[in-house]
């Protein structure tokens, strides 16, 4: 997105603007969703079609912003206030989205969940000495 020109240092700051997940949810899918929460909470549950940039890349990931109102978005709305106040102060269209994606999936919206892993490792079987002697008299008892 390429913004409107930056505002002047001795000018009023624009108010931040915020809506509840439930006005979200009254726009979407057509609203841009930019998730500001870290990769790793990004992937283990998110809003379907939410464009993730952490909070900490944001001012270097500009470039990756569409030209349109941008709908931040974190865990419960603090970060995503940050994000909106920065972008604000660049020029964009930002609104904070109060309660964040707690709020939104609290109120029954949906969320993509990732898939259980089947790749955590279970942990190893533990045999005592005795519990071994009593498998293999088990299996020669039953082998006679």
């Amino acid at each position: 997105m390429q913004p409107s020109s930056p505002p002047d240092a001795g000018a009023p700051r624009e108010p931040l603007r915020t809506i509840t997940a439930d006005g979200l949810a009254e726009i979407w899918p057509a609203a841009t969703v930019v998730d500001v929460r870290s990769r790793e909470e990004h992937s283990t549950a998110f809003i379907p079609g939410s464009l993730n940039i952490p909070l900490d890349e944001l001012g270097s990931r500009l470039v990756d912003l569409p030209n349109e109102t941008l709908y931040l978005l974190c865990g419960s709305g603090k970060r995503s206030s940050q994000a909106a106040r920065m972008l604000i102060d660049r020029g964009y269209t930002a609104v904070n989205v109060a309660g964040g994606i707690t709020e939104w999936y609290r109120n029954g919206h949906p969320v993509t969940y990732a898939p259980a892993s089947e790749t955590t490792p279970k942990p190893p079987r533990r045999r005592t000495l005795t519990g071994l002697l009593d498998f293999f008299r088990g299996r020669l008892h039953h082998n006679s």
